[in-house]
């Protein structure tokens, strides 16, 4: 990766596009899909920008304010798609996750389901990974989606450190 502005102005879109609006559109499943895709790609795009070092410390050690339901239940591939009986959700609790946990539950996840507010714009998403789901599934508000986005969206380090390790054999890559 040469170049990271393309990348982050197509995340500043998607920042974009998730924002409530008056009048949203009403529930289809091509609309709910369409909504998960675009959220998981983002992610992902944040999660090669940070692994080729194009994001600072200022994205990375962003902690986002979530929301985690314990697992009651034993979640296998044929099930994974019902939280409400898999998850207790009434004992939801407020944590805070980096950047990089959230990218690993959206792109290792099993378990995604969107969901909207009672204005009918999005509310955010219902995700874990394939080693979190016997754990938590997470509640991540689309405002938390947006900052996250905004953060790296906007983010270009302007320092970078290179330091050779001998036990890796490789230099290790440090932004600002």
């Amino acid at each position: 990766m040469i170049e990271s502005y393309f990348w982050k102005e197509d995340i500043l879109s998607y920042s974009k596009q998730f924002k409530p609006v008056s009048k949203p559109p009403r529930w289809s499943e091509r609309l709910q899909v369409n909504f998960d895709k675009d959220v998981t790609i983002s992610f992902f795009m944040i999660r090669k920008l940070i692994e080729s070092t194009k994001l600072s410390s200022v994205t990375t050690n962003y902690k986002a304010k979530i929301f985690r339901s314990p697992c009651v239940g034993k979640v296998n591939n044929m099930n994974f798609w019902d939280i409400d009986n898999l998850y207790d959700l009434e004992s939801e609790q407020p944590v805070s996750k980096n950047v990089n946990f959230l990218c690993n539950q959206l792109i290792h996840g099993g378990v995604m389901f969107a969901y909207r507010d009672k204005d009918r714009n999005w509310g955010g998403i219902y995700t874990c990974s394939d080693f979190e789901r016997e754990k938590y599934v997470y509640k991540i508000p689309v405002s938390e989606i947006i900052k996250i986005l905004e953060v790296a969206g906007n983010d270009y380090p302007d320092t970078i450190t290179m330091t050779y390790s001998e036990s890796k054999g490789d230099y290790v890559v440090k932004t600002n």
